[in-house]
């Protein structure tokens, strides 16, 4: 099975989830977020990269809120114009929000649509330089015992991730219902050091 039909295939057994289930699931998740956010250095200032979960994702939701009552910094994906994305080499960034801010950030509300550097408040919502991130929850399509990511194929986080520093956490959260035997991956393809599912 090549890529597209993997992600198809996952996805439609993704959707086919009963929503109490995903949502039961994905508490579980953020319940083992939260035990890393435990173990961390408790007086060094801390950033975490969560996502906006989109249709029937693991939703980091409540872990983010959590991250934030605890003193720290959540930033998400802001998809990048294409001529920014061609000046910067990446297509997105990450940007801070304000845990009481998140329903006014227009990149969480339309996490696949690109906006233009001049299309974001960044005084509101500051660009969060990848070297200042501690964590990084990132989403995903489909796994393998390997710890191969099947993302949806725009390769974002393969090129942002090299950017973090090394001591930075890089974390894939998943349903069980989405580890496959195997992912096709190619050259520029990372595989995540760790993923949590439930």
């Amino acid at each position: 099975m090549d890529k597209a039909e993997l992600r198809r295939a996952v996805i439609a057994q993704r959707d086919a989830l009963d929503l109490d289930v995903r949502t039961a699931k994905s508490t579980i998740i953020c319940a083992r977020l939260v035990e890393l956010l435990d173990r961390s250095d408790a007086v060094a200032p801390h950033t975490v990269a969560a996502y906006a979960a989109m249709g029937s994702e693991a939703d980091p939701a409540t872990f983010a809120v959590t991250a934030a009552k605890r003193g720290w910094r959540v930033a998400y994906p802001c998809m990048l114009s294409a001529a920014e994305a061609t000046a910067c080499g990446q297509r997105m960034c990450m940007r801070a929000v304000a845990v009481d801010d998140a329903s006014a950030a227009p990149f969480i509300a339309h996490p696949t649509r690109a906006f233009a550097a001049t299309a974001i408040d960044s005084s509101r919502f500051p660009i969060v330089p990848a070297e200042e991130l501690d964590m990084v929850v990132v989403p995903l399509v489909a796994f393998d015992r390997a710890g191969a990511r099947l993302g949806y194929g725009g390769g974002c986080y393969d090129r942002y991730l090299p950017t973090v520093s090394p001591a930075c956490r890089i974390i894939g959260i998943a349903f069980d219902e989405q580890r496959v035997d195997g992912v096709p991956t190619d050259a520029h393809d990372l595989p995540l050091p760790h993923i949590i599912s439930a």
